[in-house]
């Protein structure tokens, strides 16, 4: 991570309104680029599920309210259920999580949302079920929707009379068994990923969470956690005793970000400033040298109509952690098309411009693109786009690198398992082979949304092969 300069002003968190919002993340993590969803239809039963038994209901044990999500993945090999129901870009983002977090478990399986018959119950559901997308995207969830104890909107998550509004919210909670009754079909336990819009489940593996019944998010990180209750009558309920995260009001400024095009549509970019501050002498330098980045990021993506996006800039790192859950220079959001970022040395190509070039080009890839089919490609592409990591440019990094790094190493989980200031410039490095070997457009249409499991046939496609990539990648390493 870049060391930023730091400003000795800490937020006070002051109870105000909320602007629109890792314990151990569940097992980690398109344009119509990228991965074929096909790939993931293929683990689907070809078998009908067994009819249920009259005596379901009645041998079925008493649902438990307290189940975690670590103590639901504890249990036993997760079985995903995948939806199908939304648009092309929905399902790709569904299929492209629940696909990366596969690749960081030593087994599991998948299932699509329309091989489950939910008006049998329960013993149409395959074992321990974890369901990815809100009612607009998966199946399931729709045909639930009447005996959920949640409910979704466009910008709306509600547990009966407990509201929550927003864009940007998401939802991690195990939901209890449910015997069937005149209200509708009976299920197992499951563990859902859901929360408002399409794109509300990219990425929500990187949520920290795990040791509550119920999680709410937003753009902010951690907003409310709640548990499961009953009431006399036996009417299931969430509960939520404890006050919900901190948050604050933020003076907006907003400022036009050009697309890459003489003939692109411009995008907006809204800048936030705690509101309970007073400017900083250099805030217009701030907003300066952060479109300078996202600028660097346009133009490397060569994007004609960049998607628009908030930046919200936080005055010291303690002010961020508190407020976000995260200390580091600069995360995004992509779910919600936020970043979030350390108040850095604004000046010419300094450490600030480098920062948004990179947590920009997550964003604005993410919102053209697609999800990444992998960490090293996605952290890669940002790195290449800032031209650097951790101070240090890639011609820098080239001299202090070993060789030789297998890419085929890095690909799933031992991306995350070996430290950054090995993988994330090792990551920039390929991009930047990629993009001389096969040029932008493949990079973007074959090798961005590349799993794994599809790296091979993806270089093929692109017009070249792993082999030539590794090669050329060692290459640069060579002393």
């Amino acid at each position: 991570m870049m060391r930023t300069r730091r400003v000795a002003l800490c937020l006070l968190l002051l109870p105000a309104a909320c602007s629109r919002p890792r314990e151990t993340p569940a097992p980690d993590g398109s344009p119509t680029h990228g991965p074929d969803v096909g790939a993931v239809r293929d683990a689907a039963p070809d078998a009908a599920p067994p009819a249920p038994s009259p005596a379901d209901a009645a041998a079925a044990p008493l649902p438990s309210l307290s189940t975690t999500p670590n103590e639901f993945l504890a249990r036993g090999i997760p079985t995903f259920v995948l939806g199908t129901a939304g648009d092309d870009r929905a399902d790709h983002i569904v299929a492209t999580q629940v696909g990366m977090v596969r690749d960081l478990l030593k087994a599991s399986a998948t299932v699509l949302d329309d091989s489950i018959d939910v008006a049998a119950g329960p013993s149409a559901w395959p074992p321990n079920p974890v369901v990815y997308g809100s009612p607009d995207v998966n199946s399931v969830v729709a045909r639930l929707a009447p005996v959920l104890p949640l409910s979704f909107g466009p910008d709306r998550l509600a547990f009966g009379e407990r509201e929550f509004h927003g864009t940007d919210l998401r939802v991690i909670a195990v939901i209890p068994a449910r015997a069937p009754d005149a209200a509708g079909p009976g299920h197992p336990e499951f563990l859902l990923y859901a929360g408002t819009g399409p794109a509300a489940v990219a990425e929500i593996n990187a949520v920290h969470h795990g040791a509550e019944p119920i999680l709410i998010a937003n753009a902010f990180g951690r907003l409310q956690t709640g548990r499961w209750e009953r009431s006399p009558d036996g009417a299931l309920s969430a509960a939520f005793p404890d006050p919900p995260s901190a948050r604050i009001a933020w003076r907006v400024v907003e400022r036009p970000l050009a697309p890459a095009t003489d003939d692109g549509t411009p995008a907006t970019v809204r800048f936030g400033f705690p509101e309970q501050l007073a400017p900083v002498d250099d805030e217009a330098a701030v907003i300066d040298a952060a479109l300078r980045g996202l600028a660097i990021a346009v133009g490397k993506l060569s994007l004609a109509a960049p998607v628009s996006l908030s930046l919200y800039v936080y005055p010291d790192r303690r002010s961020k952690l508190s407020l976000t859950g995260d200390q580091g220079d600069g995360h995004a959001v992509v779910s919600a098309n936020v970043i979030h970022v350390l108040h850095a040395d604004p000046s010419p190509d300094g450490p600030l411009e480098s920062l948004v070039a990179h947590e920009g080009t997550h964003i604005l890839a993410y919102a053209a693109w697609g999800p990444p089919g992998s960490a090293l490609v996605g952290e890669g592409l940002a790195v290449w786009a800032s031209g650097r990591y951790g101070g240090a440019t890639l011609d820098e990094w080239k001299a202090r690198l070993d060789a030789p790094l297998r890419l085929a190493d890095f690909l799933g989980a031992g991306f995350r398992r070996t430290p950054e200031a090995t993988t994330y410039p090792l990551a920039g490095l390929l991009v930047r082979a990629a993009v001389d070997v096969v040029g932008l457009g493949n990079v973007r249409d074959r090798l961005y949304g590349a799993s794994a499991s599809t790296w091979n046939d993806a270089c093929v496609a692109a017009g070249t092969t792993a082999d030539a990539l590794q090669s050329a990648v060692d290459g640069m390493l060579a002393r």
